[in-house]
């Protein structure tokens, strides 16, 4: 089972990764504007594919629902929203017309919040709905796991670490890893994205930290290092499982060395296999 007393509760530094900035700067950094680029743009062959079926197959099988609301309700990635907040435009996101006629609570919250993302349909929302999907999703399956039955919410901790700074680097970290393994993201490919995004989705500062993340290897052990939580675990491996197509070697490894850092049960790992309609691990 997945239990580092050393780290437990706490949570990795941003200092030796980022520029030299304020400590009020680093508090309101957000990488989740870059996740939702990477994941519209698509990292691999399958990662639309994968989300949208992990997103399609949590809905039918239930439960979602209030785990979808907790994490639209938090306040990460939120900020430069107008106050406005995420949970009230994806509301408004959902309660539009998506397919014939129907709206995207009754096709699937989480499925039309997903097809949202990459179809950049989610608009100011894109910088939280990236995390609250991926957060669901990574939930979904970790609870799964546990052999909990129901819609039972992640409790307001849970959700702060899934969708804190910390989090949100740890995931595109490891999204870069695995591109870097599957050789199809380099870094003119990423500058491509940076591009795509206005200063008010993508600060400078986390500009270049995603520069600086794209000049050297992702060691998957160190990432393990830095998670304290299953949860968190359990979402920092959907994210690498999102960009790569697994058909080489490579691919394979890394995810292995991966899951094998996170200290993920091979439960769980099955789970977000199945989940995205992914090959085996």
């Amino acid at each position: 089972m997945f239990d580092l007393p050393h780290l437990r509760g706490t949570e990795p530094s941003l200092r030796h990764w980022c520029l030299p900035v304020t400590e009020q700067r680093v508090e309101t950094m957000s990488f989740g504007n870059i996740i939702g680029g990477l994941l519209n743009q698509g990292m691999s062959g399958q990662t639309h594919n994968r989300l949208r079926s992990g997103a399609q197959n949590a809905d039918r099988s239930g439960g979602v629902e209030q785990m979808l609301g907790s994490f639209l309700g938090s306040g990460s990635g939120s900020h430069g929203q107008g106050g406005r907040g995420l949970a009230g435009m994806a509301k408004d996101f959902l309660g539009k017309e998506q397919v014939g006629g129907m709206s995207g609570a009754k096709i699937g919250g989480l499925g039309a919040l997903a097809g949202g993302l990459l179809g950049g349909g989610l608009g100011g929302a894109a910088k939280g709905g990236a995390m609250a999907v991926l957060g669901t999703l990574a939930f979904k399956a970790w609870q799964d796991h546990q052999n909990q039955q129901g819609d039972q919410a992640p409790t307001s901790g849970q959700v702060e670490a899934m969708t804190s700074v910390a989090t949100e680097r740890l995931v595109l970290r490891a999204m870069i890893g695995a591109a870097q393994a599957d050789g199809h993201l380099d870094e003119q490919e990423m500058e491509k994205i940076l591009g795509q995004l206005s200063n008010d989705e993508a600060t400078q500062e986390e500009r270049q930290a995603v520069r600086q993340e794209m000049s050297r290897p992702v060691d998957p052990e160190q990432l393990g290092v830095q998670v304290s939580r299953p949860e968190v675990a359990t979402e920092v491996y959907l994210g690498a499982l999102l960009a790569v197509d697994i058909n080489t070697e490579a691919e394979r490894d890394y995810l292995q060395r991966l899951a094998n850092a996170l200290r993920l049960d091979r439960g769980v790992v099955e789970r977000l296999h199945g989940l995205t309609e992914s090959p085996a691990p």
